[in-house]
Order: structure tokens, then sequence, then C-alpha cells
């Protein structure tokens, strides 16, 4: 089986970064509508038999199971994403995973075409991929088997990771797509997403899934973005 677990913060910390263009409550609300379209691309995906997403948050988790995926309580004595993806993978490894996609809450522009193209990628036996975001960062990490690499998301993650795989002989994609080479952290994202272009790794448009792009046309953010 393969698996795709979601990371999500709690939600009072979500998009710090916005705060000058979102108020509190309309931040947490993108982070919720930003989950719901990546859970969603994830179930379009056929070959993605399990979907779980990780939290600290019970509004989070609450979604998470009204979407039908797996919600996983996040301890009060996790610390960050890493250790966190840790504890939901050990409570996952009971149903015999044969791969694992790390997928970020805030990718909402990812279609199940791109989850697609990381599986076609990740090799069939052992092997790694790796899809960078446009600040060095990590959006997706594919890994066949499961805990093949430790994880290293955060700052600079995409060489963090790439170092690890190195260093353990792991064959390794990078694969390079536009909805994954910009997650929404600052206005400038934001702005991005709304008008269209990926920002730099890839010329093609990408487009936020349906519950981003409502909830920003109810909020009238493109009036509020910097240009």
């Amino acid at each position: 089986m393969i698996a795709a677990l979601v990371p999500a913060k709690a939600l009072d910390q979500a998009k710090g970064r916005l705060a000058a263009l979102l108020s509190e409550d309309e931040r947490r609300r993108l982070a919720l509508a930003m989950l719901e379209d990546v859970v969603r691309a994830l179930q379009g995906a056929a070959r993605i038999g399990l979907i779980a997403v990780v939290s600290p948050d019970a509004e989070v988790l609450a979604l998470a199971r009204e979407l039908g995926a797996q919600a996983i309580q996040e301890p009060s004595s996790v610390r960050g994403i890493n250790q966190a993806l840790s504890h939901a993978l050990k409570i996952m490894s009971h149903r015999a995973l044969d791969a694992l996609l790390v997928v970020l809450a805030d990718v909402p522009a990812v279609t199940p075409a791109d989850i697609d193209a990381v599986l076609d990628a990740l090799p069939a036996d052992r092997g790694a991929v790796i899809c960078p975001s446009h600040d060095r960062g990590t959006s997706v990490l594919a890994m066949r088997p499961p805990a093949l690499i430790p994880f290293r998301f955060g700052a600079h993650s995409f060489p963090a990771h790439k170092r690890e795989a190195a260093a353990r002989g792991v064959p390794t994609a990078v694969l390079r797509l536009a909805a994954l080479a910009r997650d929404i952290d600052g206005p400038d994202d934001l702005r991005l997403l709304m008008s269209g272009p990926a920002g730099g790794a890839e010329a093609a448009p990408v487009r936020a899934g349906p519950a981003t792009q409502r909830l920003l046309a109810e909020l009238r953010v493109a009036g509020r973005a910097p240009g």
C-alpha cells in the first residue's frame, strides 16, 4: 500500500507571515482550505491507498476525519514537523506500507496528476523522489520503502534530504513541478498563486484548488495583495 501523510500546524500558528494581509481568523480559514485541497488531490490519485493528517490541532483533525483521512493526534511532547512525521509513521506502520509520500499542507495547487507524476518517478524497489519548493524547501518527499531516509523538513530541506539520500546510497529523483514549487507562506506567494504563474521554478500556470479559490474570492484577497 502507498500512503500519503500530510503534516499540519496548530491553527493559531498558521501562516504568521500573512498577518499583514489576513486577520488571524482568515489565516486559520486559509490553512483549512489549503489542507482540504491537498487531501482532495491525494484522494484523486488512484494509487494512494491511505491518507493521514498529523496535527496537534483539534479543528484540523476534525476536518481530516470529515474528508475521510486518518487523523493522527500530535502529542504535546513532539517538537517540530520532523518529530511529528516520525510519530505518525510509527502509528501507520502496522498497515504494511510499501511507500510513503509526505505532502505539505500549504500547496493548494497540487493536482492528482502531480501526485501521479511523483509516483511514476518513484523507483519500483528502493528510492526517493524530492519535489523542491522555490526557497530550497521540500514540498513533497516520496520514499519506497517508508523511512528510507530521515525527515529533514524545515529551512533548506531540499539539500538536506538530498544529502541524507546520498549518504545512504539511495537512488533519488528530483522532480520540479509548478504546483509544488511555491508553498504559501507570505503575501508574495499568495499574490503569485492568485495571478497564475508559479513564480520562477516553472513557467506553467498554476491554480489553487476549489476550497482555496472559494475562500480567496469570498475574502476578496486579490484587492489587498501587494502588487
